[in-house]
């Protein structure tokens, strides 16, 4: 490759790289906006039943 073909190349890579950065900087709450949406939720509530079912069968087959 050529030096203008990487200067180019590197030009477009940090024009991205910005981009992305400047898209994740900005904080929408993460886990704690969603922190706490199962409370009382009755299919959540089975969810973890039937996991803990599953989990402690599967780990009395591997013993």
């Amino acid at each position: 490759m050529s030096t203008k073909v990487l200067e180019k190349t590197i030009t477009d890579l940090k024009r991205r790289v910005a981009k992305i950065e400047a898209s994740m900087s900005t904080s929408r709450g993460g886990w704690k906006k969603i922190a706490g949406a199962a409370k009382d939720d009755q299919h959540f509530a089975e969810a973890m039943r039937l996991g803990a079912k599953w989990r402690k069968q599967a780990n009395q087959e591997n013993w």
